[in-house]
C-alpha cells in the first residue's frame, strides 16, 4: 500500500509517517510538507509542496490512502 501524508513535518505527522513505515502492509509513504525534515524514516521519501499554492493530484497519482493533517 502506498501512503500520501500532507501535513507530514508536524508532531502528528512525524508520528502517522513513523507509524505507517512501521506497518508491514503499507510499503511506502510519500510525506508532504513545506519544509523537509532531517528525520530519515524508512519507507517514508519526503517532498515538499505547500497546500496554498501547489498542485497535489499528481503526488496522489497511484497512491492506495491518504492522510490529510495539514491547515492554513
Amino acid at each position: 500500500m502506498h501512503v500520501v501524508v500532507v501535513g507530514a513535518t508536524g508532531n502528528v505527522g512525524t508520528s502517522t509517517a513513523q507509524a505507517l513505515a512501521a506497518d508491514p502492509k503499507v510499503t511506502s509513504v510519500l510525506g508532504l510538507a513545506r519544509r523537509e525534515p532531517g528525520l530519515k524514516i524508512d519507507k517514508v521519501r519526503w517532498e515538499r509542496a505547500d497546500v496554498n499554492d501547489t498542485d497535489l493530484v499528481s503526488h496522489f497519482r497511484g497512491a492506495d490512502a491518504g492522510v490529510h493533517l495539514s491547515w492554513l
